[in-house]
């Protein structure tokens, strides 16, 4: 067989196998779709990074997860979703797998790594109760500090016997540090300029004694004596809580009921301040720490080394749970990159059935059909000029194949594909005696079962490749030889 030949023929091949590799992924979407597939295994995936199918069954209930569901709203459309449901259904009940889905009978085939991070840190309320530990922080450093400040002016009171001294000045700067932590509440200001501003606050008040008592007075020079100190206890660092120990805390005292245990363990661990901010949080939300005790170990170990990763990227609380949803979504993105790899394979798999199922049904034997090609150049030359009518802009059709196979639809009517049950392709197959015409047979279906499962993307590029090296020589010596 000279090259022209060879090509004419291969170009022959390629055509068959775009329109029926056409046919293959039109019924692989079809299922993949009814089936929802990719749902399913987005599902198992997801219950595979969280351990535990009861967490993910639990965070598909949540809101942002469940707005990306979009289901159908027309009536036609919803009568295909309650067939494509049963058809799921009578699925589950012959193959005896679970039902994914539980009582929902669809879910979201994607979820962007943003929404799973929010979704998952707010099933365990994290954002809540670190807010909720941020505002008792700043409660309990504005009373601490406020405090020390309050015992210097009762002091200074009982030395100059005059019980309203300050008083309007000091009302002020309590309703100034309200408005703060108000501030803080309500999201306006971050913890860090709360902390700041009550600083200051407490400072200038400080300032504006000393100098009121600039008179030599031996009552005043006593506490005049003790404004620095005071100053430099309210401007003393005062630590945050990381994000690191806010998640062991929580999912220690979530399992645990006994407070005075509790106590010696958090003062063993760490800071008696962070203990008893945890504590209160306990008794006054303890609705805070419901769903907590839901996680498996193992995903509770995950979650503290991600968050260990984030405080080494971020300084501060507010900083660090917001690093650590970027950390929880880059954990999700690397998961579900494994996942895609696993669906392509299996989906694969599903391919090369389909593929065998569409050759064995067709009677599309590719050793009977390169026969054919190298016989037949009525054939070659009707499946070449087939080929030149949907090839002519590959640039812009190979990237829908919808457009190929509209394309094509025109071309197939009347084109005698050498592919059927037809009496005299049955009877050319089984030419010969013995075994060797069946096995001929079923190795010509296993290899277009084989090539189907390839792709149509993959056999249009091709073909368009094969018509150029075509058209670009050799088109005369081909047509000599025929």
């Amino acid at each position: 067989m000279n090259l022209p030949l060879a090509i004419d023929v291969a170009i022959g091949l390629l055509f068959i196998y775009l329109t029926l590799s056409l046919l293959a992924s039109e019924i692989q979407e079809l299922i993949t779709t009814i089936l929802q597939w990719r749902a399913e295994h987005l599902k198992k995936s997801i219950e595979n990074l969280l351990i535990d199918a009861r967490v993910a069954d639990q965070l598909y209930k949540n809101s942002l997860i469940k707005a990306l569901n979009q289901e159908a709203r027309g009536k036609i459309e919803k009568v295909f979703r309650m067939v494509s449901s049963s058809i799921a259904t009578i699925y589950y009940t012959l193959s005896g797998n679970r039902h994914i889905f539980g009582s929902e009978t669809t879910a979201p085939s994607y979820i962007p790594s943003d929404v799973f991070s929010i979704a998952l840190l707010r099933q365990i309320n994290f954002e809540q109760i670190s807010q909720r530990i941020s505002e008792l922080t700043t409660h309990t450093f504005s009373e601490t500090k406020l405090s020390y400040v309050r015992e210097v002016l009762d002091d200074l009171r009982n030395s100059l016997g005059d019980n309203s001294l300050l008083q309007a000045e000091f009302t002020y700067l309590e309703q100034g540090i309200g408005q703060a932590i108000d501030d803080f509440k309500n999201r306006r200001v971050s913890l860090s300029t709360t902390i700041e501003q009550v600083s200051k606050q407490l400072i200038q008040f400080v300032e504006s004694t000393e100098t009121m008592l600039a008179d030599n007075n031996h009552c005043k020079e006593i506490i005049r004596s003790r404004l620095p100190y005071l100053k430099q206890a309210i401007l003393q660092r005062y630590s945050e809580p990381t994000v690191t120990e806010i998640l062991q805390l929580i999912f220690h005292l979530a399992e645990s009921n006994d407070f005075a245990n509790e106590r010696r363990w958090l003062a063993q661990k760490f800071s008696p301040q962070l203990a008893e901010l945890i504590l209160t949080l306990k008794q006054e939300n303890a609705e805070l720490l419901e769903h907590i005790t839901d996680l498996p170990d193992q995903l509770k170990d995950n979650l503290i080394a991600l968050a260990e990763q984030a405080q080494l990227k971020a300084e501060g609380l507010e900083a660090s749970v917001r690093q650590l949803q970027r950390e929880v979504a880059d954990w999700f993105d690397k998961s579900m990159t494994r996942a895609s790899g696993v669906y392509k394979r299996n989906a694969k798999g599903v391919a090369l059935l389909i593929g065998f199922l569409i050759a064995l049904s067709v009677n599309a034997d590719t050793l009977y059909i390169l026969n054919r090609l190298s016989e037949d150049s009525t054939l070659r030359s009707s499946l070449t000029q087939a080929v030149n009518q949907i090839t002519p802009n590959s640039q812009t059709v190979a990237s829908d194949l919808r457009a190929v196979r509209d394309a094509m639809d025109s071309v197939l009517d009347e084109l005698p594909l050498p592919i059927g049950w037809d009496q005299t392709i049955t009877g050319q197959q089984m030419s010969g005696q013995g075994i060797m015409p069946i096995l001929r047979r079923t190795i010509g279906w296993l290899i277009t079962g084989v090539a189907l499962s390839m792709g149509a993307a993959f056999w249009y590029d091709t073909l368009s490749k094969v018509m150029n090296v075509r058209n670009t020589g050799g088109t005369g010596k081909s047509d000599s030889t025929r």
